[in-house]
């Protein structure tokens, strides 16, 4: 067999790691369905946000989520009350009216409930969780994870950006039922400082008064929506997705965490900033995850990978 030159084999190991970094970035954040009512918000399109999913609670639907990979999903802490027995929760992949599943819907055990050790339970700081699905997950043109944002860039979602919020949530303030449809909501992003004084601004607000000197809004959230209301997630969006677009890929850029009632003047929605917690998100995803099983590559590309690991392997024994 010839031998090949130092510099053909770090060429080789290129070609390996271009086929897996390749193959991951085509399996996120971007949907076969795209185009162009949580509270102002309108019905989504079947399968424009394939990472959006149901968490069900005796069947019922209690919060929203995202895929983010092909066994993971991360939500709100708030949505977990009392002990976490993941065999009360099912996840519900591929929905989009709640009442009538499609045929390519995935229902999927829960094993795991991890909540972010630093939240407490007030809805507020660290509300982010994450729940390991029973089995990993196929990707479809109605199932695929949402990219995760890098850690490499300090400020990817930058103020008056505009983002998504999906999610089954009440379409007004009171309403005594979640949406059958699923909805979408275009919103800008809001800076942490004008949310926080957005928030301790009381004059045109029906909601609680923040105290004075009282700091709300912290850099581990991030804000989005309209000074003037009538837009924005309510009850039943907690825990789903605040994505947002980056040269074609779909990013998550926050969690839904809380807001003064729904659709006010000056009360945004606030979202768990996921660039606050992605050491934590990886961290926890390696520990829990058994080897292979937290990665879906597609079939080509795994064969490609494994013809190109074997060649080499056979190479490296050849020269020494």
């Amino acid at each position: 067999m010839p031998i090949l030159c130092r510099s053909q084999i770090v060429l080789l190991l290129l070609l390996l790691t271009g086929a897996e970094n390749s193959s991951s970035q085509r399996v996120c954040g971007r949907p076969k369905v795209s185009s162009t009512r949580i509270v102002g918000g309108e019905k989504a399109d079947e399968g424009e946000w394939p990472w959006q999913v149901s968490i069900r609670n005796n069947r019922l639907h209690i919060c929203g989520g995202s895929l983010i990979s092909s066994q993971w999903v991360v939500t709100a802490a708030h949505c977990f009350e009392g002990p976490l027995i993941p065999e009360e929760y099912r996840v519900h992949l591929g929905e989009y009216e709640l009442p009538k599943p499609l045929p390519s819907m995935v229902s999927s055990a829960v094993v795991k409930i991890i909540v972010h050790p630093y939240y407490a339970g007030d809805g507020l700081s660290a509300d982010i969780a994450l729940l390991q699905l029973e089995e990993p997950i196929r990707v479809s043109r109605t199932i695929l994870p949402i990219c995760l944002p890098s850690t490499l860039d300090p400020d990817p979602f930058p103020v008056g950006m505009s983002c998504w919020v999906t999610g089954w949530g009440n379409l007004y303030p009171e309403a005594p039922f979640v949406t059958r449809t699923l909805q979408e909501l275009e919103v800008p992003i809001l800076g942490v400082e004008e949310c926080d004084r957005m928030y301790h601004n009381n004059t045109f607000s029906d909601t609680e008064d923040v105290p004075e000197g009282y700091k709300l809004i912290h850099k581990d959230m991030i804000c989005a929506g309209y000074p003037e209301g009538k837009k924005d997630s309510c009850q039943g969006d907690s825990g789903g997705p605040l994505a947002c677009k980056h040269n074609g890929t779909w990013f998550l850029a926050g969690v839904v965490s809380f807001g003064f009632s729904c659709s006010e003047v000056n009360r945004p929605g606030v979202y768990t900033r996921v660039t606050s917690y992605m050491d934590w998100i990886q961290h926890t995803m390696a520990q829990n995850t058994k080897s292979g099983s937290g990665a879906h590559l597609p079939s080509a590309n795994s064969a490609l990978f494994v013809v190109l690991l074997l060649l080499l392997v056979v190479l490296t024994n050849s020269i020494s």
